[in-house]
Formats: structure tokens, sequence, C-alpha cells
């Protein structure tokens, strides 16, 4: 089984921080949004269309961190069985296209769970 760690570096020498939902250069929105000073940071943001968690929104402008930006993201979830599988399983997503994925995900679980209930 891989670490996490490596997971997102072997991921990142396949892929290079880019989405593959929306193609977005995520590794690269991180490095302009890290050069930039926190007051700059949410309109370059905003202007990305960006959406910024609510939760996290002062860390994030104050210091962002890269897994902030991408995600390696199960092709096949690990709740559907994709757990056990290597690198062919793993893809890089943008952290708004892995939130819309993980919540397509909750609402397959929610409608398995309920036709089994």
């Amino acid at each position: 089984m891989f670490s996490s760690t490596k997971i997102r570096s072997s991921l990142f020498e396949l892929e290079r921080g880019v989405c593959q939902l929306c193609k977005i250069d995520a590794h690269a929105l991180y490095c302009r949004i890290k050069s930039l000073q926190p007051a700059e940071r949410l309109n370059t943001l905003l202007n990305a269309n960006w959406k910024l968690p609510s939760t996290k929104r002062d860390r994030f402008l104050q210091d962002p961190e890269e897994h902030d930006f991408w995600q390696a993201d199960h092709i096949t979830a690990v709740a559907e069985g994709g757990g056990g599988s290597g690198m062919d399983n793993f893809r890089t997503l943008c952290t708004p296209c892995h939130r819309i994925e993980t919540s397509k995900l909750h609402q397959r679980l929610k409608s398995k769970r309920l036709k089994e209930g």
C-alpha cells in the first residue's frame, strides 16, 4: 500500500498538478497564489473561478498549502471497491472538482443505502 505522500508525489510526476476534469493547472495556481501577498490572493482566486472553502478561508488566504489546490482522487472510490488499487486508480483533481465528485459519491452511497434498507 502507498502512503498518501508517496501517492501525491507519484501522481504529480504523471499529471503535474493538472485537474483531469476541468484541466486547470492547480499546481501553477498554487505557485501563483503563494507568491502573492494575502490581500491579493482573494481577487486572484475569484478571477480563476476558484470556490473557497468557507471553513478554511482565513488560513487558505494567509498560508496556502499545495494540498489546498489539488487532490489525489480515487477514480473508483474506496467505498465502491477501489481501495486496494494501484496508481492507475488515481487521478489529479483540483479541489473544487474533488468536492463535486465527493458530493456525487455521497449521493450514490446514500441512494444505495436507501435501496438496500
